[in-house]
């Protein structure tokens, strides 16, 4: 029979394994009975020691995980717990590169959850077993991208596109970051590549659309919107981008049809009132 234990948030019944409350989405995080680091449910090994984790119960695994003293505090919003994991563990060889892959793989789950420190942490990790992962660096200097800083993700998506040149969404992901700094040159660079690489790429498309814009270079912008509209329909923030580029170009009548399409097509409150406040500029209700 599994163990089991109440979520310190909702007393609710959860089980030694498991990640999240079923109930009331409280993140649960297991610690490593050698080392102390986090080790996750779906893990079978710890990645920084190595020790191997045993989930199945056992008679000698009576005792169920406790709140340790107050809160994991991550920098972020969401609350978590840390746990003890009562789990037996024997001491296993593992690579530097699975060590790697595991930290990788536990970045995933952290930066789906949206804690960037974490994931930073454990992407360093990642890095420090295996330097030689253009992907490690290019998940990295997202979470630095989403938590702000701005330099260390340039110079990770540098360093991934040194190590493979042919990483298409590194390119995305620096152009998208040239564009923040208004370097809509070196943007375009970017996107371009991108574009090479993966032609059906319909975000490329758009990114570099509102880099011409932002240049005026209004009929490469329109061609790009509509290649991106072309490869991905639904998408009402490039319906905006184009009929504001009609807007600027003068083109009035395809600049409303537009912005109706993007009004029809948003499910965001915000993204309607841009649609209807655009809408409104050109005389139409």
């Amino acid at each position: 029979m599994q163990q089991s234990f109440l979520c310190p948030r909702c007393n609710n019944l959860a089980y030694i394994g498991q990640r999240f409350c079923g109930f009331c989405s409280l993140a649960f995080i297991y610690r490593c009975w050698q080392c102390g680091e986090v080790v996750f449910s779906n893990y079978n090994y710890c990645g920084s020691c190595g020790a191997q984790i045993d989930w199945l119960e056992h008679p000698y695994q009576a005792v169920p995980p406790a709140p340790a003293q107050g809160a994991f505090s991550t920098g972020e919003s969401q609350q978590v717990y840390e746990y003890e994991s009562p789990v037996v563990a024997r001491a296993n060889e593992v690579t530097p590169q699975e060590r790697a892959e595991t930290h990788q793989e536990r970045s995933l789950a952290l930066l789906k959850d949206g804690h960037y420190s974490l994931a930073i942490a454990e992407l360093t990790k990642a890095i420090e077993y295996d330097p030689g992962k253009a992907i490690v660096y290019m998940l990295r200097g997202s979470a630095y991208y989403k938590s702000g800083d701005i330099d260390r993700a340039v110079s990770d998506f540098d360093r991934a596109l040194e190590l493979d040149p042919l990483l298409a969404p590194a390119y995305y992901h620096r152009g998208s970051l040239f564009y923040y700094r208004m370097q809509f040159d070196r943007a375009i660079d970017d996107f371009s590549q991108a574009i090479e690489l993966d032609n059906n790429d319909a975000g490329a498309y758009h990114n570099r659309g509102c880099a011409y814009m932002m240049k005026g270079q209004l009929e490469k912008a329109i061609g790009d919107f509509s290649k991106s509209i072309e490869l991905e329909a639904g998408d009402p923030r490039v319906y905006y981008s184009r009929g504001s580029a009609f807007a600027k170009a003068g083109d009035r009548k395809k600049a409303i049809r537009d912005f109706q399409r993007a009004l029809d097509l948003s499910i965001d409150d915000e993204d309607k009132n841009k649609a209807r406040q655009a809408l409104n500029e050109l005389g139409q209700e």
